[in-house]
């Protein structure tokens, strides 16, 4: 029974209100370190900012067959489950919202929920039928007594046409003509719609924040079936275990809250640290064949968790706009952005471009090791940013 409750509390999978999420301890702390960094790493460089225990020449990066092994590819089911048992407390409610962050899983979640519960997802509008203002694509909801929306920032742009889709959506919704939904919506886009559209009084559900310790499980536990035991994992920045077998001591909790803190308690953005900063001892002496079929190393070591591209206090009015405007439409491509930007194609072009070579953009979107810092960036600036 112990051991049960102690599995339980250390459960990523937790769907709370909104008004319930919190972030975990030492976030603030974690803000002021990520603010102090970039200011170190400006005036005296990168190597001088931090000392490191161990030297990345001495890593090599793990090919996606030990990836595939130690960091397998988040299966959001269980929050499916999380999320129906959360939703029978809103029974009689025409729309629940279920938000997440970048790369926070509220698409995946609300399509399984869908899938399993055999509720009918809409498709998304077209961007010809947001320009124009269209509301054709509601019409299909309106015959349905339930229906989904899995990712809501695919149905709006910011633009006077752009919101008179999801105006009309919501209005109509909420008047209870078109049966009951649950919409899964990004966190940005949700601060926005709130203050451009209106969704008081609308229950919206959210993930809970995790503490390192639950990382720690997840990680420990959440690795590819035919491996035994998850390996050691050292911190380059400490030379101290990040993750042992024995997942659940709290003497190995330390820098996985450190980057949960960082991360804002955000399994997804968390996952992607943990992924593209895995790194195995180099041999020189092993081919490359042998490199990709062995999975059996017991040793492993996470680069500085927290190294990721600053962005520069300098960053312009152009490039922090588009930053924003990618956010809050959960990434837009070059055709669409047109509609919404203040600036000629040129300008925007040109500001992506430069944004995608520093590596703070991954296509249209913030990349994912880059997302606190842009946040931050944001809100130091006060622009409008996510509540979670």
């Amino acid at each position: 029974m112990a051991q049960s409750s102690t599995n339980a509390a250390l459960s990523p999978w937790k769907v709370v209100s909104l008004d319930s999420f919190h972030t975990p301890e030492r976030t603030q702390a974690s803000q002021w370190r990520r603010s102090f960094r970039a200011a170190t790493t400006w005036m005296v460089g990168r190597e001088a900012s931090e000392c490191q225990a161990k030297q990345e020449s001495e890593l090599r990066a793990l090919p996606e067959v030990k990836l595939a092994h130690w960091a397998p590819s988040i299966d959001w089911t269980p929050a499916t489950h999380c999320l129906e048992q959360a939703l029978q407390a809103y029974e009689e409610a025409p729309v629940v919202l279920f938000i997440s962050p970048p790369h926070g899983g509220h698409e995946a979640v609300v399509h399984h929920w869908a899938a399993q519960q055999g509720v009918e997802c809409l498709t998304s509008p077209t961007l010809t039928e947001l320009v124009e203002g269209s509301s054709s694509w509601i019409d299909r909801a309106a015959p349905l007594k339930r229906w989904a929306i899995p990712a809501l920032e695919r149905h709006f742009l910011r633009h006077t046409n752009g919101l008179q889709g999801v105006r009309e959506l919501v209005e109509r919704a909420l008047c209870g003509r078109l049966g009951q939904s649950v919409i899964g919506c990004d966190s940005w886009t949700y601060a926005y719609l709130q203050h451009a559209v209106g969704l008081e009084g609308v229950p919206v559900l959210t993930l809970q924040g995790l503490e390192g310790g639950q990382l720690a499980h997840y990680f420990a536990h959440h690795v590819d079936r035919t491996v035994q035991v998850c390996p050691t994992v050292y911190s380059t920045r400490t030379g101290r275990p990040v993750l042992t077998s024995e997942s659940d001591d709290k003497a190995v909790y330390s820098e996985l809250q450190r980057l949960a803190a960082h991360c804002r308690g955000h399994l997804g953005i968390a996952w992607h640290y943990w992924r593209e900063r895995l790194r195995e001892p180099a041999d020189e002496n092993t081919s490359n064949d042998d490199q990709e079929t062995r999975s059996d190393t017991q040793e492993l070591w996470l680069l500085d968790a927290l190294a990721d591209a600053e962005l520069p206090a300098d960053t312009g009015d152009v490039a922090t706009l588009l930053l924003h405007t990618l956010l809050i439409h959960g990434g837009l491509d070059d055709q669409a952005l047109r509609y919404v930007l203040p600036f000629s194609d040129h300008e925007a072009l040109n500001a992506r471009f430069s944004l995608a070579q520093r590596g703070i953009l991954s296509g249209w979107q913030v990349a994912p090791l880059c997302y606190a810092s842009v946040r931050q960036l944001l809100a130091s600036r006060n622009y409008l940013v996510d509540p979670l």
